[in-house]
């Protein structure tokens, strides 16, 4: 699948390894998240998103870890016609701790993947008919 990306540093986007499923984002500036600080992490990254597909955004697995910042949404999603010039990709934090914390440039802070999408048609119905589990986030007593 080809995808065309414009990014800050002239460099393609990539996959760490073979057989990864996300890749990552750089943050293209230095940021600085005072305590308890809320601030978007600029990558000057624009992707356009083939039609059919969503690129999806997690924060890579050490983000917390290494920089104490949470994603203020827990999953965002691009569709595919945000991708003008100016439509760059952005990441919502905020610092966990009571420190100051500084991203570096070029820092691998987000990643993303493609998922294939299809279009529900939806059928209003009086009765879904299926049996009740009564009660959300179970599967069972046990």
């Amino acid at each position: 699948m080809k995808v065309r990306i414009k990014t800050a540093d002239g460099e393609a986007l990539f996959y760490e390894t073979a057989w990864a499923c996300a890749f990552d984002f750089k943050a293209s500036e230095e940021v600085i998240f005072e305590p308890g600080e809320f601030r978007l992490i600029e990558t000057w990254t624009v992707v356009e998103i083939p039609a059919w597909y969503v690129l999806q955004t997690q924060p890579r697995s050490s983000t917390f870890k290494k920089h104490w910042l949470m994603q203020t949404n827990s999953v965002w999603i691009i569709d595919c016609d945000y991708c003008g010039d100016n439509d760059t990709i952005k990441f919502p934090y905020i610092n966990m701790i009571k420190e100051k914390v500084i991203i570096e440039k070029w820092t691998r802070i987000w990643q993303w993947l493609f998922s294939k999408i299809e279009r529900a048609d939806f059928e209003l119905v009086e009765s879904m008919n299926n049996q009740d589990r009564w009660w959300f986030w179970t599967t069972g007593i046990k």
